[in-house]
C-alpha cells in the first residue's frame, strides 16, 4: 500500500511537474531556479522509477516506459542545465511520455477506470502547483526586481486547480458511492464512519484549508508582499501534501477517484 503511494505519487510528481515552467517561460528568473526545479523533480522521479522496478505487480514494458521517460527527462534538463533561459516545450514534452507510463501504472496497480485518471491527473496538478508556487516565491527573496506577475500566476493557476478540486469533490460527495463491507453505501454516509474519517481530513486538508488560504495569498501578492505569500504557500504546500496521501490510500484501498 504504502510502497504504491509513494510510487504513483512520484512518477505523477517528475511527469506534470515540468509544465508549470509554462508560467515563467518569457521571463529570465535565475539560472539556480531552473536548477534546483529540474534538478528536484529529476530526484523524485528518479525515487519512483527506481521502487517501481521493485513492484512485481507492474509489466516488463510499462517499468521500460518509464524508464525511457526518465532518461529523456534527464537528457532534457543536462542539455539546459548552464543555460540562463529553457525552452518550455523542449521540458514539457518529456512529459508525454510521463504521463502514459503513469496512466500504465495506475491501470495495473489500481485501476483502469477513465475517471480515474483524469482525477489522478488533477491531483498531481495540484501538488506540482503547490510546490512549484511555493520555490517561485522563495526565489523573490533571492532576485531583484522580478514581476510580481510570475507570482500571481502561479496563485492563480494553483487556486484555480484547487478550485476544480473543489467542485469535483463535492460532487462525489453528493452523487458518489462506494463498496464498503461488500455493501455499497453513499460517500456522504461513508466519511461519517470510522473508516471514512481519514478521507474528511483529507478532504479538509487537501482541497477546503488550501482553498481558504489561497484566497489570502491572492491578496497578500496583489500587495506585492511577496515574503508573507510566500510563508502561507509553504503551510498550503504542507496542507495539499498530507490531503494527497489521504486521498492515495482512499483511491488505493477503496478506488476512490478524489
Amino acid at each position: 500500500m504504502l510502497t504504491n503511494t509513494l510510487v504513483t505519487t512520484s512518477l505523477s510528481f517528475g511527469c506534470l511537474y515540468p509544465l508549470f515552467f509554462w508560467i515563467n517561460h518569457r521571463e529570465i528568473v535565475k539560472t539556480g531556479f531552473y536548477r534546483f526545479n529540474l534538478g528536484f523533480c529529476g530526484v523524485v522521479g528518479g525515487l519512483g522509477v527506481v521502487s517501481l522496478w521493485r513492484i512485481h505487480a507492474v509489466t516488463f514494458p510499462v517499468k521500460g516506459l518509464a524508464t525511457i521517460w526518465f532518461a529523456a527527462l534527464l537528457a532534457v534538463s543536462a542539455y539546459f542545465w548552464n543555460r540562463d533561459r529553457i525552452k518550455w516545450f523542449s521540458i514539457a514534452s518529456t512529459s508525454v511520455i510521463g504521463v502514459i507510463a503513469l496512466f500504465q501504472v495506475q491501470s495495473q496497480l489500481i485501476s483502469h477506470g477513465w475517471m480515474l485518471q483524469i482525477i489522478s491527473i488533477l491531483s498531481g496538478l495540484v501538488l506540482c502547483a503547490s510546490i512549484f508556487a511555493g520555490v517561485l516565491g522563495h526565489w523573490y527573496l533571492n532576485v531583484e526586481n522580478l514581476p510580481i506577475n510570475l507570482l500571481m500566476k502561479a496563485t492563480r493557476i494553483f487556486w484555480g486547480l484547487v478550485t476544480l478540486r473543489l467542485i469535483w469533490n463535492l460532487l462525489s460527495i453528493m452523487i458518489g458511492k462506494v463498496t464498503y463491507l461488500e455493501v455499497e453505501i453513499s460517500l456522504f454516509r461513508f466519511i461519517q464512519m470510522i473508516d471514512g474519517l481519514l478521507l474528511s481530513t483529507g478532504l479538509f486538508f487537501g482541497t477546503i484549508f488550501p482553498f481558504i488560504l489561497l484566497y489570502f495569498v491572492h491578496e497578500t501578492v496583489k500587495l506585492k508582499s511577496t515574503q508573507s505569500a510566500t510563508g502561507i504557500l509553504y503551510v498550503v504546500s504542507i496542507s495539499v501534501l498530507m490531503g494527497d496521501f489521504a486521498y492515495k490510500y482512499y483511491l488505493i484501498q477503496y478506488g476512490l477517484a478524489l
